[in-house]
């Protein structure tokens, strides 16, 4: 059975469409690399969809592995200076060492960063982080105090992630954001709480919604009886 050969008008769109692909994936460069360090957290919050547990039953990903990636798999086909390399978790702060995980990073050539529930930044911890090359900081504060904590089921969680937060906020180095898990008790008083992150010196907030997956659905507004 012979083939119909297509027209000169399909070929020339097929060829343009061929062209314009080529050139997308040409232009898709690498600009984040995210390494899920470790699935163990200090925290059980309602909304955390993941596998991390204070204790997941699961060894941290030596850096030595990591690295090996890095070196073979990444580095080849990047300019490091183009790509930031963000540790989340779990919660990051709970490896010891972090600090020498972001060295090695730094020393390849590689702005990195971290995405950190606060609750275990010291000042000392945070100084030891930025000798060690530290960049760029995403703070996870879902609301006020009530409203976090409720959230991060830990009756410190609030505290901690505000203080961590003023602390980055005053480093001039450092990149930083704020991550919101928006649930509905939070939504009439999103602009309020905005305008306290604006006068904590932040510059950059990123609202996403939450879900409660163990008491009742977070867009509905309401707390249980006694909230944790």
């Amino acid at each position: 059975m012979s083939r119909r050969r297509l027209g000169l008008r399909k070929r020339l769109a097929l060829n343009i469409f061929s062209d314009l692909y080529s050139s997308t994936v040409a232009e898709h460069r690498l600009d984040t690399l995210f390494w899920e360090c470790t699935l163990r957290c200090n925290l059980s919050c309602r909304h955390c969809g993941s596998d991390c547990r204070v204790d997941p039953g699961v060894r941290d990903m030596p850096i030595e592995d990591f690295l090996k990636v890095l070196d073979e798999e990444v580095t080849p086909h990047v300019d490091p200076a183009q790509v930031l390399v963000i540790f989340s978790g779990g919660e990051v702060l709970v490896r010891p060492d972090l600090e020498r995980a972001g060295a090695e990073v730094t020393r390849r050539g590689y702005a990195w960063g971290m995405v950190t529930n606060g609750l275990g930044l010291t000042e000392s911890r945070f100084r030891s982080l930025l000798d060690a090359g530290l960049r760029t900081v995403s703070v996870s504060l879902d609301g006020f105090e009530r409203e976090h904590n409720y959230i991060r089921c830990n009756p410190l969680s609030y505290e901690r992630a505000l203080g961590a937060l003023r602390m980055i906020v005053r480093e001039p180095s450092l990149a930083c954001d704020v991550v919101t898990c928006v649930t509905g008790a939070m939504v009439p008083r999103l602009g309020d709480f905005c305008g306290m992150l604006v006068a904590e010196g932040l510059k950059h907030w990123r609202p996403v919604a939450a879900h409660d997956r163990r008491t009742v659905p977070c867009d509905a507004g309401v707390y249980p009886a006694d909230p944790a």
